[in-house]
């Protein structure tokens, strides 16, 4: 019995080891504590700087457990050149901070970030060679101490953050950074020189880490939700409030194992919790774009990016039932989404303006396969369908495929066909035809093409491009975001960057050419151009653009000899001050006149945030635009959007917020105040609302016309 009671505490001691936390996780990284884990120097500056000695010395650390992998960061810096505040999350861009970046697969195709700034804060983003997703998110844990040199950051990652394949050993790549500020200077340094004559700066990570024997939890969590609201419209002199509205739902993830997961939606609340910023379309004739903010989404979205646009999943407008599966190994990616959804976002792209329209419901299916090769390249398909509830359907196939090689080359390549079976409705109701096919949904069926190709060279000193792009009339993309068809378009651009230690940290010259044809040869747009960046001490830069149009062809309306010139700065001398601005003057058609005519633009923007505290933000921004008559200097319109953002932090997980917008094209007014708690990416509260004003022309007062009250509760069971 007594070796009963032995093997048994044996056992215990043994599990409990296997769980133990290899350091005291607290925020402060003890040297002696860390002595036995490897450690690494972050001792390359490579922004602006070019492989230099960074201003400050940073250490990096790193032990693991069965389940989790530990990061400490020794990060020195002079308590006046020290800059962090208490923000939320994801919003350190200013401040102090380190990362560390992970690649479980060794070839480039992306790294995983995750890091802290010297209060707390954490950040995570998803970095591939062309893109880089700060909506990425991942559940982790972090801790920081300031201290008398500096500040300590200490990360508790869960292995089942990352995909991989589960080995007894596994070798990753991995990265260590480090942003700090000396006088108003950004630095961005690194563990690792890079060769700026490789563009795949991932592909160039050469310390790997080693991890024996973990075993790490399959991910499981569900996050169920309940949403109440209540909506008024302006009934005479009073706002009339309907019946209170009532959701819930549920959303989960769950590992099939450590390459494969799947991701599921049922009556999801897809509202954000900030309002899209409102943009200036009193000249626009296409449809504008906005970027996809909803968490489902995020996951997995730089493996159906493209610069076709194919896949744009704010189309998927708002769906009741939705899965998502992932699966990604050493040599292929998977993504699947399928979507039942309860209004379809219809449009049809055009020569010279964009068509759009609502209907009922769809079902939508996104497949994407990619086969991954060395230096991030790869070679994949694409099929995105759409089946309306009440007739018709839309497809699109697709190949894309990019190809590093000689280190400083690449080739990109996109090839898509579509396949229209409209629906016949009044969804979109314009006259007019496109290839002999009507603009109305009347049943029509037909097909389209796209393709694109470019060609890079990436060196130190160097940036060439050239590219040719088509997209056929009747070209659509069901769940993308092809807006403009009809047009075959070649161009070249040319940039030499300088790398300086002085007053001028980096400067880029460059110059650009582009011509555009439609279908029947029609020149519509042909020009060259040429800027200038400077990158210069004290956090000040400026850019300067001038652009010669040999013509600009719309609607039978063909304006030549056009020019414009942007200038623009942005100044951020300390944590407490951004200021950005920006002008821009020319020539432009004024589309949306009653007769159309080439008048004299002036379009001025400026976007500044001010920390007035730890806690406290203030952020205003300001756009205006005009046109006027080349001839007698009369205006064909002028109006400004501004808005302002008011945001306290109490701490890194509790907020409150007051946005406030007046859009002087349509005399209307719009506020949101918002009380936030959001402790992790998946957990959220929040109760706020929406209230409208426009203006009485009568009067000239502004009444209230629309208000909006609500309160949402999400909450992640589960890891």
């Amino acid at each position: 019995m007594r070796y009963c009671h032995l093997l048994l505490i044996i056992i215990s001691l043994e599990i409990y080891g296997q769980n133990l936390e290899p350091i005291n996780f607290d925020g402060i990284v003890d040297i002696d504590e860390w002595a036995n884990f490897p450690s690494y120097d972050i001792s390359y500056e490579i922004q602006p700087g070019n492989n230099i000695l960074p201003p400050y010395k940073t250490k990096a650390f790193i032990a693991y457990s069965k389940t989790h992998m530990y990061v400490g960061f020794n990060a020195e810096a002079p308590k006046d050149q020290l800059r962090s505040a208490i923000r939320n999350r994801d919003q350190v861009f200013q401040d102090d901070r380190v990362a560390v970046c992970i690649d479980t697969f060794r070839d480039g195709r992306y790294m995983i970030c995750l890091g802290s700034n010297a209060n707390n804060i954490q950040f995570d983003l998803k970095f591939a060679t062309d893109d880089i997703d700060t909506t990425y998110d991942v559940n982790f844990e972090n801790k920081t101490q300031l201290t008398d040199t500096g500040y300590d950051v200490e990360l508790k990652i869960p292995f089942s953050a990352y995909q991989f394949k589960n080995e007894s050993e596994l070798i990753w790549k991995i990265a260590f950074f480090r942003t700090s500020f000396t006088n108003g200077k950004e630095s961005l340094s690194q563990n690792y020189a890079i060769d700026r004559n490789n563009p795949c700066f991932a592909c160039q990570v050469k310390t790997e880490v080693k991890f024996n024997d973990i075993e790490p939890e399959l991910r499981f969590n569900i996050i169920p939700y309940i949403y109440s609201g209540i909506q008024g419209q302006k009934n005479q002199n009073s706002i009339q409030f309907g019946e209170p509205e009532f959701n819930i739902g549920i959303s989960g993830r769950t590992d099939l194992s450590y390459s494969t997961s799947i991701e599921y939606t049922i009556n999801p609340d897809f509202s954000q919790v900030e309002a899209d910023v409102s943009q200036i379309d009193v000249n626009a004739t296409f449809a504008l774009f906005y970027p996809e903010r909803r968490p489902y989404f995020n996951e997995g979205a730089d493996l159906v990016n493209s610069e076709l646009s194919t896949v744009y999943t704010r189309m998927i407008n708002q769906p009741i039932l939705s899965t998502k599966l992932i699966h990604q190994d050493k040599k292929q990616r998977i993504y699947w989404l399928a979507a039942y959804d309860t209004k379809t976002a219809y449009i049809i792209g055009g020569e010279n303006q964009s068509y759009s329209g609502e209907g009922n419901e769809n079902f939508s299916n996104i497949l994407r396969y990619q086969r991954n090769y060395d230096k991030g390249s790869n070679i994949g398909a694409l099929i995105t369908n759409r089946i309306l509830k009440d007739g018709g359907n839309d497809h699109t196939l697709g190949l894309s495929g990019r190809h590093q090689f000689l280190e400083s080359y690449t080739l990109n390549f996109e090839l898509n066909k579509s396949i229209t079976n409209e629906p016949d409705n009044d969804w979109i109701n314009e006259e007019g035809v496109i290839k002999n096919r009507s603009l109305k949904l009347d049943g029509e069926s037909y097909s389209g093409d796209a393709f694109l190709f470019n060609f890079r060279r990436t060196t130190v000193n160097w940036e060439s491009a050239i590219g040719y792009e088509q997209l056929s009339p009747l070209y659509r993309t069901p769940l993308g975001f092809a807006i403009q068809n009809a047009s075959k378009n070649i161009y070249f651009n040319q940039n030499y960057i300088y790398y300086g230690e002085n007053f001028i940290q980096n400067a880029r010259l460059g110059a650009y050419f582009d011509w555009q044809f439609n279908y029947f040869n029609v020149q519509k747009n042909g020009g060259i151009g040429f800027e200038a960046e400077l990158v210069m001490q004290n956090n000040l830069e400026t850019a300067f653009e001038f652009g010669y149009q040999f013509n600009n062809e719309f609607e039978g309306f063909n304006a030549k000899d056009l020019n414009f010139v942007d200038w623009s700065l942005d100044y951020n001398p300390s944590e407490k001050i951004r200021l950005r601005f920006g002008i821009e003057i020319g020539e432009e058609i004024g589309f949306n006149l009653d007769e159309l005519a080439l008048g004299d633009k002036l379009n001025f923007r400026t976007f500044n945030s001010f920390q007035l505290s730890d806690k406290f933000r203030i952020s205003p921004i300001l756009r205006y635009n005009e046109l006027r008559n080349k001839v007698d200097g009369s205006l064909y319109y002028k109006g400004y959007i501004t808005r302002i953002n008011l945001n306290y932090q109490f701490n890194r997980d509790f907020s409150v917020r007051l946005i406030a917008e007046y859009d002087d094209f349509d005399k209307t007014i719009f506020s949101q105040p918002l009380i936030k708690w959001n402790p992790n990416p998946f957990t959220l509260f929040y109760v706020g609302g929406n209230i409208g004003y426009s203006r009485v022309e009568t009067n000239k007062r502004y009444t209230s016309e629309s208000a909006q009250f609500y309160f949402k509760f999400q909450y992640l069971i589960g890891n």
